[in-house]
């Protein structure tokens, strides 16, 4: 059992290696506010003031124009705070704020331009990090619609292998910009199936795998081979990786679920719709 679980681990650190491509800069937030710390911390930005401030058991972030006005007020037990620029396309500064609520996350877009405001504001059962990849600066998470799915139940570390969505801004839009990261989804992609055998793939399809535990990575691997797919706009790449690696008694019904949740998902937000079967 405990060689079973090293190897099982190994395999976790491998997938979270692969999600990180050495190409990737993972932008840190610049101020977060620590629980029990009563500290405030500031950021300046084209004449806006971002400040963010914890007292009486809360955070709280203010955004004040050039003039003094208040922009955005929000509190919350745990926040984060990123001030720069690169995220929308009009060159100016904005701020990312999100708020660790949980359930959901929350994110507010603030463009500190011209005439700053509050541009977006997010929300979803994952947290939301940023990345200076694919083409700038975007908004990295994992489609919450998928976190507590059945079908992930049995796969080890399950919240690993739902869905990767990237999110960007066009004007005052939200767009979903995970097609534009497809060569680093696609090299996901191969990483992914280095873990698969033929063997392993044929006995899955026909429900001969004895090892629970087994069982599940495999099955938690094929899903993410389809969602990498899925999610770039691969979808006849997606909907053929699945016909070729699970149950065929099983696919019609997996493929409508993996739809369904995808539009109640995230991307919703962005306007996005229901790809084609």
């Amino acid at each position: 059992m405990q060689c079973k679980l090293s190897e099982s681990f190994s395999s976790i650190l491998l997938l979270i290696a692969l999600a990180t491509p050495a190409s990737a800069k993972q932008l840190k937030y610049q101020m977060s506010c620590d629980l029990g710390k009563d500290t405030t911390q500031m950021r300046r930005a084209n004449g806006s003031t971002v400040t963010l401030t914890f007292s009486k058991g809360m955070c709280n972030v203010s955004v004040l124009s050039p003039s003094g006005a208040s922009i955005f007020n929000y509190s919350a037990s745990d926040m984060q705070v990123f001030v720069g620029v690169g995220l929308m396309t009009d060159g100016n500064p904005d701020a990312v704020i999100q708020a660790d609520t949980f359930n959901p996350y929350k994110l507010f877009i603030i463009s500190l331009g011209e005439h700053p405001r509050l541009i977006k504001t997010i929300q979803n059962q994952y947290g939301f990090w940023l990345r200076d990849d694919c083409g700038g600066i975007r908004i990295w998470t994992w489609d919450g619609e998928f976190q507590g799915a059945p079908d992930l139940a049995d796969v080890y570390h399950n919240d690993l292998f739902v869905p990767d969505v990237v999110l960007g801004l066009q004007g005052n839009s939200l767009v979903d910009a995970t097609p534009k990261c497809r060569a680093y989804f696609d090299e996901e992609i191969k990483g992914l199936e280095s873990q698969l055998s033929r063997s392993e793939i044929a006995r899955f399809r026909s429900n001969r795998i004895s090892d629970e535990f087994r069982r599940g990575e495999i099955k938690g691997y094929i899903l993410k081979i389809v969602f990498c797919y899925l999610y770039t706009g691969q979808v006849k790449k997606a909907k053929q990786s699945l016909a070729e690696m699970w149950p065929p008694s099983d696919k019609e019904r997996i493929w409508s679920t993996i739809l369904k949740l995808r539009s109640e998902g995230v991307l919703r937000q962005a306007g996005e719709k229901q790809p084609e079967r």
